[in-house]
């Protein structure tokens, strides 16, 4: 990748990470995995995010993979770092990047004299283009990849000559004008051909071979699978996993921030004495940091931000949301601390600032929190291809069979790409015994009861790859939170899409019966739509919000067949929805944890309304 090309932080966390295929404007590139990143440069040009919670996580997730491997590199604690961004450096040197290189490996030759035949060839590592006056170099179109991630050029000589081999020059055809495969014809001067359609057909690129590309040194593995075509830039070319909580304050003082923030610079620094040395000789910015202190104050606070990391990794690992439950509904008028450093800022409203019984009933409502800051942590950990992974939280489950396996963003990890992204939301803190007296006065012939039917017996067909139901509560307060997000949008102008969810459907110890709900909604991003007031100017509205929102959902566009629920539609996919549909609840994927399942306007609705 040159140093012209450039891909914004979010993307490559949560689009593009290694294993990823990228169009550029002149090349196809795959990201390379982290062993191949200047990871030398780490101490000084890449930011480590201290998370002991998420690094808490991750460290059991990946220490217990699928395969009953370990992804993690043995004797290595893990960490998380920011990925390198351009113009970030100081002293004018040149920012680092991350590795890519061409791929897929074949690639046609156009003659724009005669651009319906096009020469089909593989190029070697370190060759060059050889086009010729009039000619157009571009990467094929398609690879070929295998349910447990791994990918693979299509040998070309072996599917057109039907697992033979011939040297002579090979050509794509193309006779139409959509780029359709069952107008397109391979070739090869032998006189071998196949239509190009031919490769969707059952096991026609034979068995994967296990191939690794984004693994510089990669040894091919046997595989079980069957190879299937696709596009090189087709959405299932690549999911990536994600894991995003909210960061909890640190509690930490001015001298331990700075520490946690240049943690890697101490990495081996094992005594007082050693402690001055990252800050004399290191670059401008830890000079600066640390610029007056005695290096007794750089050590105590260095000891103390190591022994949290040793406590937090040896606590047993439970689910980040119950964490920030436990903060953001504790009832507490100040929540964090309310300055620029903060992670958290958050109060608690009273009931006169923000109730109008006049206006709505919200009596289901506990109380609500203004979450004046937020940091949100991303942190990418592997990815799938073919289908999407399920998450590891547990009330999160996917919409999906199964019949994928995770791959590693390294033959080995030590650390992990993550991202911090600021912002602002709103806590809503539920009355989950109120909330079941107003189900149970549905009676049992209700819509909440037949979605309950129809995604038990989805269920039903999988149980081993799927969750149970989670409950009428969860359908309820899943739905009102895009009732809220859509009339937010409108109401203070953001775009949904900057709008995203955060469910809170807990369960007590030893009990599958949730016990505590809640929601956080929040605007958090890279830009400014995170951080601009309107979404916190929202908490004295919520009554009118709600009122709005029931008046805008009381009729669907697509009514009667929305209000219908899924009895009309046939895919196992649409029994795990009720009355919903783009007319109505539907959000922006990237805001809702489920995929846009698990709604139901009608049940929504009469609970609202009393």
């Amino acid at each position: 990748m040159s140093s012209n090309d450039e891909i914004r932080l979010s993307q490559l966390i949560q689009t593009f990470g290694p294993g990823s295929i990228v169009d550029l404007p002149e090349a196809s590139v795959m990201i390379m995995g982290l062993d191949s990143w200047p990871i030398a440069f780490g101490n000084q040009s890449m930011r480590q995010i201290s998370e002991p919670r998420l690094v808490q996580y991750l460290t059991k997730l990946l220490s217990n993979t699928e395969d009953g491997s370990s992804w993690l590199k043995e004797g290595v604690t893990l960490s998380l770092f920011e990925p390198p961004l351009n113009g970030d450096t100081t002293l004018g040197r040149t920012p680092p990047k991350v590795p890519a290189v061409k791929y897929p490996r074949w690639e046609v030759v156009t003659d724009q004299a005669d651009t319906s035949k096009q020469e089909l060839r593989r190029f070697r590592s370190g060759d060059k283009p050889k086009a010729k006056k009039g000619q157009v170099i571009s990467p094929v179109r398609w690879v070929a990849a295998c349910s447990k991630g791994h990918i693979d050029d299509i040998d070309w000589r072996y599917f057109v000559h039907r697992g033979g081999s011939c040297q002579q020059t090979m050509y794509m055809q193309d006779r139409g004008a959509a780029g359709d495969p069952q107008y397109i014809t391979v070739s090869c001067d032998c006189g071998a051909s196949r239509q190009l359609s031919e490769l969707f057909t059952e096991n026609a690129l034979g068995s994967c071979k296990g191939y690794r590309p984004w693994i510089e040194g990669y040894e091919a593995t046997n595989c079980p699978e069957t190879q299937r075509p696709m596009t090189r830039g087709a959405i299932n070319n690549y999911y990536s996993q994600v894991l995003k909580l909210i960061a909890l304050p640190a509690g930490q003082n001015d001298v331990e921030r700075r520490v946690s923030e240049y943690l890697p610079a101490f990495e081996e620094v094992q005594t007082e004495q050693e402690v001055l040395g990252p800050v004399k000789f290191g670059l401008a910015p830890i000079k600066k940091a640390f610029e007056g202190l005695d290096g007794s104050v750089i050590w105590a606070a260095l000891q103390k931000i190591r022994n949290e990391q040793a406590d937090a990794l040896s606590q047993d690992v439970e689910n980040p949301k119950v964490e920030e439950f436990s903060i953001l509904a504790s009832g507490k008028k100040l929540i964090g601390e309310n300055k620029l450093s903060a992670r958290l800022h958050a109060e608690t409203l009273d009931d006169g600032e923000w109730r109008n019984d006049a206006l709505a009933d919200t009596g289901f409502i506990k109380s609500l929190v203004k979450v004046h800051r937020l940091c949100e942590v991303s942190c990418l950990y592997g990815f799938t291809r073919i289908e999407p992974a399920p998450s590891p939280f547990d009330e999160v489950q996917e919409d999906i069979t199964l019949e994928v396996q995770g791959q590693s963003l390294a033959d080995k990890v030590s650390w992990l790409p993550a991202m911090e992204q600021f912002g602002e939301g709103l806590f809503f803190n539920f009355d989950i015994a109120l909330i079941r007296e107003r189900v149970k006065a549905l009676g049992a012939d209700n819509s909440l009861e037949d979605l309950k039917n129809r995604y038990d017996e989805w269920y039903q067909k999988d149980m081993l790859r799927r969750k149970p139901f989670p409950g009428h509560e969860y359908v309820f307060v899943h739905s009102l939170s895009h009732l809220l997000i859509e009339q937010i949008s409108l109401d203070a102008g953001y775009p949904s899409t900057s709008l995203s969810e955060r469910i809170y459907a807990l369960q007590s110890d030893g009990s599958s019966r949730t016990s505590k709900l809640g929601l956080l909604l929040y605007a958090a991003g890279g830009g400014s739509q995170g951080t601009l007031g309107g979404l916190l100017e929202q908490a004295n509205n919520i009554p009118l919000t709600i009122k709005r929102g029931i008046a805008r959902n009381t009729v669907c566009g697509n009514d009667p067949i929305c209000t219908s629920g899924s009895k009309s539609l046939t895919s196992d996919i649409d029994m795990i929805n009720g009355a919903a549909c783009h007319g109505c609840l539907f959000t922006a994927e990237t805001s809702c944890e489920r995929r846009n399942t698990l709604l139901d306007r009608q049940s929504l609705l009469k609970i609202l309304e009393g």
